[in-house]
């Protein structure tokens, strides 16, 4: 299996319940690949509102160790947290990379979405006039 394909898109979730926001504990973290132990029996611990860096030489396991994380597939990991990981690399195009974040905040998109929808069904509604007016502002 492809790494990259296992990887959950970035996507913003507007959880403001304390379940999904907690500090992380993984007191005996075996990570494996390629045949190879990565980590045998490390204690992880991340504290929640810390930021935190993987510092390493190539091929040691610290993207695999973030993708494990974010798949949630850790033992002990807790199931109600959101991670967001994003790329380091990607293909260039002609979308900022603001419009890019903002894009991640499904609940921001649906919101907007539902705006529109809203505004067209009002103008759907109104008089032949008042729509002409409308339209012209």
């Amino acid at each position: 299996m492809n790494t990259k394909e296992a990887v959950p898109p970035p996507r913003v979730i507007h959880d403001k319940s304390d379940q999904s926001r907690a500090d992380i504990y993984l007191p005996s973290v075996t990570l494996i690949a390629g045949g190879k132990a990565l980590l045998d029996k490390a204690v992880c611990r991340f504290s929640r509102n810390r930021k935190y860096g993987l510092v390493g030489r190539n091929g040691i396991g610290k993207t695999t160790l973030i993708n494990a994380l974010c798949r949630k597939e850790l033992d002990k990991m807790p199931q109600n947290l959101h991670i967001l990981q994003v790329e380091q690399e990607v293909i260039g195009d002609e979308i900022s990379v603001l419009e890019h974040v903002l894009s991640c905040d499904v609940e921001r998109l649906d919101l907007y979405k539902e705006l529109e929808e809203l505004t067209n069904k009002d103008v759907e509604d109104m008089e032949p006039e008042d729509k002409e007016e409308c339209m012209n502002r």
